[in-house]
This record gives structure tokens, C-alpha cells and sequence, in this order.
């Protein structure tokens, strides 16, 4: 009875088969990920969006502080729940037309750091996050 195993050449032929498989596979699952995290971050802005225009309705002003003045209107888990992703601030402005911007900041040490994502009182989304 002969018992036959790998050789030495097929084993380094499969290691450089899953060595290109995951070359190609990673950049994608990077990729992937980001997305998730951009409709992560659109979801919070457009809670903070809601959370406003109700804040608007009551007080007839934008807020700019999301943690004190916005607590009673939105869930702030999904604002205060991922520092380590994103950062929530939002900026009014006082004028004629009041109005705010509502912007979140990806984190550091992410991938995309310190690029933003931006939505309206108008309800126009911006930004420089682009995964």
C-alpha cells in the first residue's frame, strides 16, 4: 500500500491560489464595509434632520447641541452609539431663514478619516466621504 501526500509544489501553488484570492477579495470587503458605514451615517443625519425640524416646530429655532436639546425627540443610541466611526455636529444658522447643516465625520484611524458627509435643512446631501 502507497500512501501518496502533497508535494512540496502543490502546497506552494495553493498558498499563491489564496494569496491572489485574497488580494482581489480585500480591497472589496474594504469597500463593502464603507458603504455600510456611509447608510450608517445617513441614517444618523437624517434622524438629526427630524430631531430638528420637530426642535424648529416647538422652539422656532435650529439647535446646534444634539445631546441636550435633541434627546427628547430622537433615539441618541444611534447618535451617541459609534464614536468610533463617526462624529455628529450640527451648525445652524441664524438669519432671515434659519437654517442647519448636520455633519458627520468619520473617525480616525478608519479608512476615509476625516472625511465628511453633510445634510441640509433643504435635505441636500454632500460631502467628501466617497467610498
Amino acid at each position: 500500500m502507497k500512501i501518496r501526500g502533497f508535494t512540496l509544489i502543490e502546497l506552494i501553488i495553493v498558498v499563491i491560489i489564496i494569496g491572489i484570492l485574497a488580494t482581489v477579495a480585500t480591497p472589496q470587503y474594504i469597500k463593502a464595509t464603507e458603504r455600510a458605514q456611509l447608510a450608517k451615517a445617513k441614517t444618523a443625519l437624517s434622524l438629526i434632520a427630524q430631531a430638528e425640524k420637530m426642535y424648529r416646530a416647538e422652539h422656532d429655532a435650529y439647535t446646534a447641541d444634539i445631546i441636550n436639546d435633541l434627546n427628547g425627540y430622537i433615539e441618541m443610541d444611534q447618535i451617541t452609539g459609534d464614536p468610533a466611526n463617526w462624529a455628529y455636529t450640527v451648525e445652524k444658522i441664524d438669519g432671515a431663514t434659519p437654517s442647519f447643516t448636520a455633519t458627520a465625520t468619520r473617525a480616525a484611524g478608519k479608512p476615509n478619516e476625516n472625511k465628511t458627509v453633510t445634510l441640509t435643512d433643504a435635505g441636500a446631501w454632500g460631502g467628501t466621504f466617497n467610498p
